[in-house]
Formats: C-alpha cells, sequence, structure tokens
C-alpha cells in the first residue's frame, strides 16, 4: 500500500470514529474500527519526517492548519482537547529535536518535553499519541520492531479492554485495539501514491462539518 491508500483507510477508520461520537456516544463499537486512524496518521509523520522536501514547511503547514481549525473542531466535537494536527504537528517536532540533536540524553529529555507539553496543552491523545509518533520513526524501517514497541505502549490499555470484558462491561476501554492498524502498515511501500497533499486535511474537518450539520438536521 502507497501513502495515498494508507491514509484513505486512516480515513473511513475517522468517519466510523467520528459517527459514533457524534450519533452514538453511548456505543462503544463505533470506536474499534475508529482506532485505527491515529496509529496510521503517526506512522504517515513520520515517513513525512523521512521523505519530506522541506521538513520545517510540513511542520508549519501542519501547525497553522491545527490553528485554523481548532474553533470549529471544538464546535463539532466538543471534547475538551486541541485536535490531532496539535499532536501530529509536536509529535513532527519531536522527530525533528531528535534528529538535530547529537547528545543522546538531550535528544530524550526534548522528546519527553513535548510529551510533557501534549499533555499540558489538551493535544487529543497526549504523550500516548507522541509516543506513538516518535516509535513510528525510529523503527520506520523495522516493522517487526515497530510493532513490539506498539504493543508495550498499548500493553495496559489491551489488558484494560480484556478486563472489561470479563467484567462484562458494556463500555469497555477499546484504544488498545488500535493494533488493528499494524497490517495496514505492514503493507506500507514507500511510495506517496499521488494525489494533493491538502486532501487529507480538507477531509478531516469536511467530514467533521458535514456529520455535525447531519446531527442538527436529523
Amino acid at each position: 500500500m502507497n501513502a495515498r491508500q494508507l491514509k484513505l483507510v486512516g480515513c473511513i477508520s475517522m468517519i466510523f470514529s467520528h459517527t459514533g461520537i457524534i450519533f452514538y456516544p453511548l456505543q462503544v463499537w463505533w470506536q474499534i474500527p475508529g482506532r485505527i486512524a491515529m496509529p496510521i496518521f503517526a506512522f504517515m509523520i513520520a515517513s513525512g519526517a523521512r521523505y519530506s522536501n522541506n521538513v520545517w514547511k510540513y511542520l508549519a503547514r501542519l501547525l497553522v492548519f491545527a490553528i485554523l481549525i481548532q474553533y470549529p473542531y471544538s464546535v463539532f466535537l466538543a471534547n475538551g482537547y486541541l485536535n490531532i494536527c496539535f499532536t501530529l504537528g509536536l509529535g513532527l517536532a519531536a522527530i525533528i529535536a531528535w534528529q538535530s540533536e547529537n547528545n543522546y540524553y538531550v535528544r530524550l529529555a526534548i522528546v519527553a518535553a513535548v510529551g510533557l507539553a501534549a499533555e499540558l496543552i489538551g493535544a487529543e491523545y497526549g504523550c500516548y499519541g507522541i509516543l506513538m509518533i516518535f516509535f513510528s520513526h525510529i523503527f520506520f524501517e523495522h516493522k517487526g520492531k515497530l510493532a513490539i514497541s506498539w504493543l508495550i505502549i498499548n500493553s495496559y490499555l489491551l489488558w484494560q479492554f480484556v478486563s472489561s470484558l470479563l467484567k462484562g462491561s458494556y463500555y469497555p476501554q477499546v484504544q488498545g485495539l488500535c493494533l488493528l492498524a499494524l497490517p495496514f502498515i505492514l503493507l506500507f511501500n514507500g511510495k506517496r501514491g499521488g494525489g494533493s497533499r491538502w486532501e487529507f486535511y480538507a477531509f478531516y474537518i469536511g467530514h467533521l462539518a458535514i456529520l455535525f450539520m447531519l446531527r442538527k438536521l436529523i
């Protein structure tokens, strides 16, 4: 799969997630296919950091878009978080810092600081999201190690999911099921796949606007 195809899978996943949030907030099962999106876009940030002609322009584009859509995002979802583009931008900043700094301990400190910043400003997925992006970069060319690192990051969340099911919970913690994205990522061939770089930005805010308007009409 090329990058465009992976992003399309991520977009379909987002439709499930946000449809559930807006129309069926008490039905957690919409969120199972919806968990695939974040890992895919985390991996795509690592890919962009590697293949972008100008990583600083890429970072600026992410953060400017994040700022521009924050108000409509907060109206459409009203979840109290900064939108995912802030998280993706911070993750990219952590990658840039990691590549630019020679001192290993300083690099680790910077990544930790970015993760803390994501938590403090209320970016969606917080430090967890930064770690998913960072390890996508570290193990970008070693998919087995990437899978193991993601499994470690999500181990507690997976335990919560299993524990919830055993207790008969109607609303189990499903974030650990983001590992369902791994089969798609393992198929990544390193190619861009064409298309405009803006189409997925437009989709992100556009599908939220459509779902929100449908909710108002129904």
